[in-house]
């Protein structure tokens, strides 16, 4: 299982956008006024522009690949037998958007209403992000992280079974590459409560 350094990591990805972005506009923007390449003269706004696009860029593919890195050495294990258990998927849905907007608010609303000009709200805006890290940790929300939303992998919400106890249905949220659950049976590990990473079993 996962423990809150796990989590912790995943989330301090997340936010990179905010911090790289609020940490770029407290120590560069407006300081350039202009810059001159081979003769062509490129104005402050346009190197703001290509900085932030340059940072979106770069925290969109460490998004992408994170997961696939983080889990990659658990998954083979889990696919060879070595971790896990034998589940059916009985039912099984996509998270929404809702499900995401906390994150998305506490993403978007800081770049767009803190003057990061101001030592003073640049710092306090770092502060909350640490707070809100600290607690999504603590609350065990990692279904929410990005990470997965951007990534191969997704977060199904869904009703599953132990081959063993037919009877028995686990409602919980897999983490998977998987998009077709229908009469197969998978290998699957709990993480956190009853969030599961889940691959496909090799016969």
């Amino acid at each position: 299982m996962w423990g809150k350094l796990e989590q912790t990591f995943f989330w301090i990805i997340a936010y990179i956008p905010v911090v790289s972005i609020g940490s770029y506009r407290f120590f560069f923007e407006n300081q350039i006024s202009e810059l001159t390449i081979y003769k062509y003269e490129i104005s402050g706004d346009t190197i703001d522009i290509i900085s932030v696009i340059t940072i979106l860029a770069v925290s969109i593919t460490i998004y992408m690949n994170t997961p696939k890195l983080a889990l990659r050495k658990l998954e083979r294990k889990l696919a060879t037998g070595e971790k896990g258990g034998d589940y059916q998927i009985k039912h099984f849905e996509k998270l929404n958007l809702n499900d995401y907007t906390f994150f998305l608010l506490t993403l978007i609303l800081p770049l767009i209403t803190v003057d990061f000009s101001s030592p003073v709200s640049t710092i306090v805006c770092f502060f909350v992000v640490v707070f809100i890290i600290t607690l999504l940790v603590k609350i065990d929300y990692i279904i929410a992280c990005p990470l997965f939303f951007v990534s191969s992998y997704k977060i199904w919400r869904v009703k599953m079974v132990e081959p063993s106890m037919k009877d028995i249905e686990i409602d919980a949220f897999l983490i998977t590459k998987i998009n077709d659950f229908f009469e197969q049976d998978f290998r699957a590990v709990k993480l956190i409560k009853n969030v599961y990473l889940l691959t496909e079993k090799k016969n």
